[in-house]
């Protein structure tokens, strides 16, 4: 048993909520954090940016409840903010709050992100500087086919058309010689699992599709052509991480006169719903052993197994 079990042994256990975009994970942790004396964590990769608040669906503070919340809009637009950036940024803070007696909730719908805690983060290499700018050179469809053919396990495990993933497997057999899956076999979890409790909100899908089409509506309500339009007077370089957020970049097409409005929106939210059909099929397969939350009687189940 290592230093740091010896020291979760005698703290509250991380709770960590998973789910698709738009199913209630938000709301949920707020309330569970009133019962359990709790601070909530950002586990979602939008949600960290600091540009991005309406589009992000980045809590306001009329939605915390009096809830701590931590890693919510701290990084620039322009930064290309990794797992492994929001791992370092993530323990310290969880650490802090168990050692002063509250109870950790991990929020977002980032499967690596909950991965990374809870299984381990490879200790991969630097990626030097030519073999990035390398890989950043090849369109989507060489990265596809070159990832697949080097780490067809890491490939296979990606969500959908993903270029900076997918470049991340590339990068990493270009600068070692080894697939990206053989140095995640040999991680550790930085949160043991029994020091934590996981659960996934899975909503029936046509419940969740309708609430993924009045969100967006609502985001365009409170202002989300502004917020995408202060974003495009920044002028950040378009390969940026951020630009790609669905919502974003769609309203940002429709502001570079490529889309009516009416089809920006549109894609919006297909793309959205075509996301958390995706997020879902991930956390089924990546996830097991998680608690399924489907309705809010298992979700007050789960709260009350706390008390």
């Amino acid at each position: 048993m290592s230093v740091l079990d010896n020291v979760l042994d005698e703290m509250r256990p991380v709770i960590c909520i998973a789910g698709p975009t738009a199913s209630g994970k938000s709301r949920f942790s707020v309330d569970l954090a009133q019962r359990v004396d709790g601070e909530i964590v950002n586990a979602d990769a939008l949600q960290v940016y600091a540009d991005l608040q309406i589009l992000s669906a980045r809590p306001l503070l009329s939605d915390m409840g009096g809830v701590p919340h931590h890693l919510f809009g701290h990084v620039p637009a322009d930064t290309a903010y990794s797992t492994g950036e929001w791992l370092r940024d993530a323990v310290p803070v969880i650490l802090d709050i168990m050692g002063r007696n509250r109870t950790p909730i991990l929020v977002g719908g980032t499967g690596l992100y909950f991965k990374a805690l809870l299984q381990g983060l490879a200790d991969v290499p630097a990626i030097s500087d030519p073999v990035r700018q390398a890989v950043r050179s090849l369109n989507l469809e060489a990265v596809q086919m070159e990832a697949t053919a080097v780490d067809p396990l890491a490939t296979a495990r990606i969500l959908g058309e993903d270029p900076q993933r997918l470049g991340r497997i590339v990068e990493v057999f270009r600068e070692t010689g080894r697939p990206l899956s053989s140095w995640r076999a040999q991680t550790r979890p930085v949160i043991p699992s029994r020091h934590a409790s996981p659960a996934i909100i899975l909503p029936d899908r046509e419940t969740l599709y309708d609430r993924i089409n009045a969100r967006f509506d609502a985001m365009l309500s409170s202002g989300a052509l502004d917020e995408a339009t202060s974003v495009q007077a920044k002028q950040i370089d378009r390969s940026a991480p951020m630009l790609k957020a669905i919502g974003l970049s769609h309203l940002l097409r429709y502001l570079d006169g490529e889309l009516s409005l009416e089809e920006a929106i549109a894609l919006a939210k297909r793309d959205s719903r075509r996301l958390a059909k995706r997020q879902m099929t991930w956390f089924r397969n990546q996830t097991p052993d998680w608690t399924v939350l489907r309705t809010e009687q298992d979700q007050a189940r789960f709260s009350d197994s706390f008390a």
